[in-house]
């Protein structure tokens, strides 16, 4: 997993943001460190080291992003993408159906009820390659990744159920 934020992440006190203070430094993190053309210049390298580490051989590689990772899974595999097959966001920040116009390849869109609904079924609507989109009406925002209480029944149940979804989609199509 790529290092993107240099071991400076966001303070997870800052999610979500209960107050304005929290959502100004939140804001100003993902306009200056975790700004996705910043990200998206890079991962070309991220491939191809990945490639260089792996044993001989030809490979197809998918992308699948958490909350702004969603974002950048969006944005690499817009028009310009030759490296990606096929794509998931799950949770997917700073959605914005305008994204979907451009992307190139298959793409799961896994959301949780604190996504804008019109936002993904927008960009659902956008998405001109076979895609599959499903909103998790029953999650918080960040199930599938750190926001986690996998101690709960049904919220571990979903995380199972995301997960299978995003393997099996990318299974399909990748």
């Amino acid at each position: 997993m790529p290092d993107f934020f240099e071991g400076q992440p966001a303070d997870i006190s800052w999610f979500p943001p209960q107050t304005d203070d929290h959502k100004a430094k939140l804001g100003n993190f993902f306009q200056t460190k975790a700004a996705p053309p910043a990200t998206l210049s890079r991962i070309p390298d991220v491939v191809k080291e990945a490639n260089q580490l792996a044993p001989a051989g030809s490979f197809d590689w998918s992308i699948l992003g958490y909350c702004w990772g969603g974002k950048i899974t969006a944005l690499a595999t817009g028009q310009e993408n030759t490296t990606f097959k096929a794509a998931v966001q799950c949770h997917p920040a700073m959605l914005a159906p305008d994204d979907a116009k451009s992307v190139n390849v298959p793409m799961a869109v896994l959301a949780s009820k604190d996504e804008n609904a019109a936002d993904v079924t927008a960009f659902g609507d956008n998405l001109a390659k076979p895609h599959y989109v499903e909103t998790f009406g029953t999650q918080i925002h960040g199930w599938m990744a750190a926001r986690s209480d996998l101690e709960n029944e049904e919220v571990s149940k979903e995380y199972e159920r995301g997960y299978r979804t995003a393997l099996d989609f990318l299974h399909k199509h990748a």
